[in-house]
């Protein structure tokens, strides 16, 4: 007989066995108190049969056949013969197979990763930087490219500013002694260039660019820098002509300026023309988030001026914003801007021109963005080149043109005549410097201005 559960099978023809059935229950029946041998669960299993269907009964008559196997053998043969039902599907092979694959996965998921980033820098030495999405990190990438590269934490902002607030206005010097004095503060702040987007940047006196610089050429000049940001600082003077030790590189000539503290540059003025002034220490990052600004000297003879009608002063910068945050725009991967701002905001919140016909206005491109070219173009006709990198042109060395390529660094003086009425737009030639975060607004975006010429009614 077969370990297991015994089916009797229930033919339509009665068996031995099945003739025998009837006989024995009625033997059982006149007998109540003898058990005639049978288990007492095999009697309720029995008499629990009444009434069921013939399925349910062959059902119900192998449960006293599993009863009886069960106390015929001891559990350890029980155990035995489920084993029997329970082999294991995996050779000894596969199994070791599968241990050697997943110890070759686990080792490859510790050492791979060390072959492409840089697995040694600590906490303490990129202190939570918050690297821009995209930006490609190799095992050379340092913790001071991490910091260069990183966003400006929002929790040092000091200050936030609305369009309200205007960037590159002409702060006036005191004068001591006969020197024309600049005070300058760096600080982190929350500048605002469209009506929806804010940037996190580093800023001259709570403004973006920082504060026009102006004086005489000849003027004797002094510019105290304090330190508020949490990076150290220095200016450079772009352009000038004055004593290395005022030229500003951190590190050169100078000591860089830590936080807290001041630093005073002195020199005098022997150029005339368009220049700037910029960070020059982290000046990847620091000039990449707002630290720059014009600087504008007259000539000692005010005769050798170019004149016009107005003056109007633009530096071009980008931005890189993501999620709220603010980072060093750069061209490489993950660095690319999406915003870009003249003077500060982006068109549409950018400055107008308002001329008459016949007018003329000298625009003053300086190229403050720390890795971009743009090439500058006027509609309504073509302007007059009159000046570079400060330096005016002699009379039969001008030429005129309608675009001009700005790039890091430059400064090109040029005049513009107005000869007809209307709006005439200034912007960069590179369709996606004219877009905020690659979408038009109003018809356009980023580096673009309008110059609104009105008809004179004396014309």
């Amino acid at each position: 007989m077969k370990r297991g559960l015994m089916t009797v099978r229930e033919d339509s023809t009665p068996g031995p066995m099945q003739e025998s059935q009837p006989s024995q229950a009625r033997r059982d029946e006149k007998s109540p108190g003898h058990t005639g041998g049978v288990h007492p669960d095999m009697q309720m299993a029995e008499s629990s049969a009444v009434g069921a269907q013939p399925h349910d009964r062959a059902l119900q008559r192998q449960i006293p056949v599993a009863a009886a196997e069960h106390l015929n053998h001891p559990s350890g043969s029980s155990m035995q013969s489920g084993s029997r039902h329970m082999q294991i599907g995996a050779s000894r092979p596969q199994l070791v197979a599968v241990t050697v694959f997943s110890s070759l996965m686990l080792l490859a998921g510790m050492t791979l990763p060390a072959a492409f980033f840089n697995l040694r820098l600590t906490a303490e030495e990129v202190g939570g930087a918050i690297m821009p999405p995209g930006m490609i990190m190799t095992q050379e990438t340092s913790a001071a490219a991490m910091l260069d590269m990183a966003a400006v934490d929002p929790r040092q902002v000091t200050a936030n500013y609305g369009l309200d607030r205007h960037g590159a206005r002409v702060l006036e010097p005191r004068v001591e002694n006969g020197v024309k004095v600049f005070d300058l503060e760096t600080s982190v702040i929350r500048w605002q260039i469209l009506p929806a987007i804010s940037v996190n940047a580093f800023a001259y006196n709570g403004q973006v660019p920082g504060p026009t610089l102006r004086f005489r050429q000849g003027d004797r000049v002094r510019i105290n820098l304090t330190n508020r940001l949490p990076d150290s600082t220095t200016v450079h003077w772009h352009g000038l002509i004055l004593p290395n030790v005022m030229d500003g590189p951190a590190k050169i000539t100078q000591a860089p300026i830590e936080n807290g503290q001041s630093y005073s540059y002195e020199f005098t003025a022997v150029q005339s023309g368009t220049y700037f002034y910029h960070s020059h220490d982290h000046v990847d990052r620091q000039q990449a988030v707002g630290l720059y600004g014009a600087l504008l000297i007259d000539p000692a003879n005010p005769a050798d001026e170019i004149a016009a009608d107005h003056d109007y002063t633009i530096q071009l910068q980008e931005w890189l914003v993501r999620d709220g945050l603010t980072y060093p725009a750069m061209p490489m991967e993950g660095g690319m801007p999406n915003y870009f701002t003249i003077n500060g905001r982006a068109y549409p919140s950018t400055d107008t021109i308002k001329m008459k016909v016949g007018e003329t206005v000298k625009i003053r491109f300086i190229g403050s963005s720390s890795g971009f070219i743009h090439p500058m173009h006027i509609h309504g006709g073509p302007f007059l080149v009159v000046a570079r990198d400060g330096e005016t042109l002699a009379p039969g060395a001008r030429f005129k043109a309608d675009s001009i390529n700005v790039g890091p660094g430059q400064r090109y003086d040029v005049i513009w005549t107005a000869l007809k009425a209307g709006k005439w737009m200034i912007h960069c030639h590179i369709s996606h410097h004219t877009t905020n975060n690659n979408a038009e607004q109003q018809g356009g975006g980023g580096l673009m201005m309008d110059i609104d010429v009105a008809d004179d009614p004396k014309i």
